[in-house]
Formats: structure tokens, C-alpha cells, sequence
């Protein structure tokens, strides 16, 4: 039979090795994510995945975000507006020259936020089963609102240029 020492020993035992295995989850789960944003560089930019890697971190000091948190935005931005964009908007460092990157303030959020005030805007448009004529206005109205928006968000980060036939 344990006595009470070897009970709580037993106990505390138990406690660590859970903290560890969460501390692994963890781990695990963002070197997959680092590991996917590592790719996604890697193959928009035509390079190894080593530095694929470096440009990740590059932009993780630039933006002062830890890796993990630069990945999953990456990531997040490239459903919204495809791989190449992404990596645009999240790569804002410079090269290494030996001097500090210029404070530049990251677009992609913003772009990111008005695209889903669009998407929320159009599901409620749809889905809203509305019979009446001012209701209909009122919802094709913000979806309007919100596409302006979202055109308005993408030319101020410079991913879209106006139409001069506009």
C-alpha cells in the first residue's frame, strides 16, 4: 500500500508528465503551422525552404509577432486573398543590409477585416429570407458599402489599382 508521500509523489508525477504532454500538443501544432507558412514562402518566392524559413522569421522581427502568430496571419491572409498576396502583405522587411528595416505599418489586417465585413454583409444578404423591398435595399446596401470598403482597404495597401475608366 502507498502512504500519503508516495501518494502525493505519484500525484505531482502525474501533473508534470500532463504539462508535458500539452507543452508537446503545443509544440507540435505550431511546427505545422510554421511548417506550412515556411512552404507557402517557399513557393511563392521561388526559393529553398531553408530560406523560406528565414524570410518567416525576417518578418516575425520586423512586425515584432512571434513566429507562430506571424504563420497562423499568413496563413489566415492567403485563404482570403491567395498565397501571393499574402506573402506580400506580411513581407514588408527588406533584404538584410545591415541596417534597420523601416517601421512599416502592416496592411493586411485591415484588407482582411473589410473582406469579411463583405462576406458577413453578402451571407446576410442571402440568407435573410426577407420578403420586403426596404429590408432588400437596406442589405443590397451594405453589401455595396462593404465592397467599396474592401476596394477602398486593397488600393490603400496597394494590391489593387483603380480603374481609370471609373
Amino acid at each position: 500500500m502507498v502512504g500519503d508521500n508516495g501518494h502525493d509523489s505519484l500525484t505531482a508525477r502525474i501533473a508534470s508528465l500532463e504539462a508535458e504532454i500539452v507543452g508537446l500538443r503545443k509544440a507540435v501544432q505550431t511546427r505545422t503551422v510554421i511548417g506550412q507558412a515556411t512552404g507557402l514562402i517557399s513557393a511563392v518566392q521561388g526559393c529553398t525552404p531553408q530560406e523560406g524559413f528565414q524570410l518567416l522569421v525576417r518578418m516575425s522581427q520586423h512586425h515584432n509577432v512571434k513566429l507562430h502568430t506571424i504563420a497562423l496571419k499568413l496563413l489566415d491572409l492567403s485563404t482570403e486573398l491567395g498565397p501571393r498576396q499574402a506573402v506580400r502583405a506580411v513581407n514588408t522587411s527588406p533584404e538584410p543590409d545591415g541596417g534597420p528595416p523601416p517601421v512599416v505599418e502592416w496592411p493586411g489586417i485591415e484588407v482582411v477585416n473589410a473582406a469579411r465585413r463583405l462576406v458577413a454583409a453578402y451571407e446576410a444578404a442571402q440568407h435573410s429570407g426577407e420578403d420586403r423591398p426596404e429590408v432588400r435595399r437596406q442589405l443590397a446596401d451594405q453589401v455595396e458599402s462593404a465592397g467599396r470598403l474592401l476596394a477602398e482597404k486593397l488600393s490603400e495597401a496597394g494590391w489593387l489599382t483603380p480603374d481609370p475608366g471609373v
